[in-house]
């Protein structure tokens, strides 16, 4: 096999001949999958360049969830709707980060995917097509039923797939993929038939591009979005660089933005100043306000410390100036996230780490607001004409929803008490639970209307040596506008108490969306200046809800949600390559 693309990071893909392991579940085994995984496919003749071999969804990691999609009402989780100014559509969102389901306006099901279980990412495409990134590492393609009708795995099984793949123009699926042993991510395209036809490594254009980068990350390729460029003005006035075909492509640890010359594997342009942590990186289509603009998801993440806010920023290619910023002191993720500039230039943006999904004017009014009882990831809006699918769910419910009881919303970030690396994760009285390496010090943070702070605190008894031992714990909120200091935590627990351990909930009335110092202490016999030599005392990292948004965490606990969600957030993170 000839190489097919020149450049130094183009692979020549002669190895894959002999190296390459059954990728595509083809319709020849449908017959398989419908006694296994219920897919119901139907058999037909096998293109003899198919694999065979599939990696079906396991059954038993459903965990109930194609059963409360029956009986959810999401209708609850839209806070607000002003159809006259919004951009109508339906919206494909992960219920609780995994099943895929489309919801309207209003919020209601109007379809789903029950038995599909995707990682971060799901496209629905013109023809009512799914495509997922599902638990078993594969990129996997439903019909509109749920039917399994392709499915591709990577040739080295040890290697993953992560954060986005695209379909291309050409109707092959670009894929980012990270080499596991190395934590170097690259692309991979591959044809309808499974056939790897280019493939390209970030790594190799480090030293050429980014000889300043910081070398403490070990994943400094570490890429989380993939844009193929359309028709734009920049290459109808004669700029190459801006090819329809190329692509644009964001390198979170790079904390840059860059375009990459496909037929040579050179990178052309790249964009760096005031990125940090950035996401989503696209180019405004042609006929939407903006065209041409290149917007990103800049999460704002490289110092905790500080102030924290994240921004939706828009960058013009050629002068590489900032027509323009949306930001709020409400909104912050320190990972994740995305924007979709809608048709009438509005934003659809998703807090995945904060919470929420709103969609905002150019002028910052809020049309829609999404808040499910998890964290939700990467919601996509599309037209009622997008595929025929859509269009035969008949005409969409405009009604306007007005909550009485909307109040502005905080992202959950904001209400975190730890500094960046302050806390450790630790599966603690059958929850995973971040745990403060020294609970002791102050931080401001941004209180949510009617606030309740939850926390965890105690002895872990695996790690009682069996000395007596005394603990105090205390939690102090002083507003930063000078009013008076409040104790909400003050107790002290004996290693020999018959209850060891706390998990509180408690409210804090009066505080809401005021920015306050938050204080913690815990230590043995009073001084927290022992602590160290007792590390069977722990303290949880302290989270601010809103007092609705408690109850609903509460709620859930009841269906055995919570253990199952603090699980499922891990697990997402660690697939998508944040959490090691």
């Amino acid at each position: 096999m000839e190489r097919t693309r020149t450049g130094s990071s183009v692979k020549s893909l002669t190895k894959w001949s002999s190296e390459a392991k059954p990728q595509i579940v083809g319709l020849a085994v449908a017959l398989l999958f419908g006694g296994l995984s219920g897919c119901g496919l139907v058999a037909s003749e096998p293109d003899p360049v198919i694999g065979f071999m599939a990696r079906v969804d396991d059954l038993n990691e459903l965990d109930g969830m194609d059963e409360e999609i029956t009986f959810i009402d999401s209708t609850a989780w839209v806070e607000s709707y002003r159809p006259e100014s919004s951009s109508p559509g339906y919206n494909l969102v992960l219920y609780r980060r995994r099943v895929p389901m489309i919801i309207d306006m209003q919020g209601r099901v109007v379809h789903s995917w029950p038995k599909v279980r995707a990682v971060g990412r799901a496209r629905l495409d013109p023809e009512g097509r799914l495509t997922v990134i599902g638990i078993d590492d594969m990129l996997k393609e439903y019909d509109w039923d749920g039917n399994l009708t392709w499915a591709y795995a990577l040739p080295r099984e040890e290697d993953l797939p992560h954060h986005d793949f695209i379909t291309l123009a050409n109707g092959h699926y670009l894929l980012l993929a990270q080499e596991t042993a190395t934590r170097s991510d690259y692309l991979q395209e591959v044809d309808r038939k499974g056939r790897v036809v280019w493939e390209w490594w970030p790594r190799d254009y480090l030293e050429e591009h980014f000889p300043d980068r910081d070398r403490r990350y070990p994943d400094p390729t570490h890429v989380n979005s993939l844009f193929e460029l359309e028709g734009n003005q920049w290459f109808d006035s004669g700029d190459g660089r801006f090819r329809p075909g190329n692509l644009l492509i964001s390198a979170r640890n790079l904390n840059t933005v860059f375009i990459i010359d496909k037929p040579t594997g050179k990178i052309v342009w790249k964009h760096s100043d005031g990125l940090d942590y950035q996401h989503e990186a696209q180019m405004i289509p042609k006929g939407t306000l903006g065209e041409g603009l290149i917007v990103v998801f800049n999460n704002g993440t490289k110092d905790r410390n500080a102030y924290r806010r994240t921004e939706i920023r828009a960058i013009h290619p050629v002068t590489g100036d900032v027509p323009w910023k949306f930001s709020e002191e409400t909104f912050f993720t320190t990972v994740a996230g995305t924007q979709q500039v809608l048709p009438n230039g509005n934003l659809l943006i998703t807090s995945s780490e904060g919470g929420r999904v709103f969609e905002v004017t150019p002028d910052k009014q809020k049309l829609w607001e999404w808040i499910p009882p998890y964290l939700p990831m990467r919601v996509a809006r599309y037209p009622a004409d997008h595929c025929r699918q859509l269009e035969a769910l008949g005409p969409m419910d405009t009604s306007p929803v007005v909550r009485s009881d909307r109040h502005p919303w905080v992202d959950i970030e904001l209400g975190q008490f730890s500094f960046r690396n302050d806390y450790r994760v630790e599966t603690l009285y059958g929850l995973v639970r971040e745990v403060l390496h020294e609970p002791h010090g102050c931080r401001e943070l941004l209180l949510p209307v009617d606030p309740v702070v939850q926390t965890a605190y105690g002895f872990d008894e695996s790690a009682l040596d069996g000395a007596p031992a005394e603990a105090s714990f205390r939690l102090t909120v002083r507003p930063l506008d000078g009013g008076k200091t409040r104790t909400v935590i003050d107790e002290t627990i004996g290693s020999s108490s018959e209850e060891v351990f706390r998990d509180r909930y408690v409210a804090v009335p009066g505080l809401g969306l005021q920015r306050v110092e938050l204080c913690v202490e815990a230590g043995v016999d009073g001084s927290d200046v022992s602590l160290p030599l007792h590390r069977s005392v722990f303290m949880t990292n302290p989270r601010f809800y809103s007092r609705k948004r408690a109850m609903l965490t509460r709620k859930w606990k009841e269906w055995r949600i919570g253990l199952q969600e603090q699980d499922l957030r891990e697990r997402q993170l660690r697939a998508i390559g944040y959490v090691q």
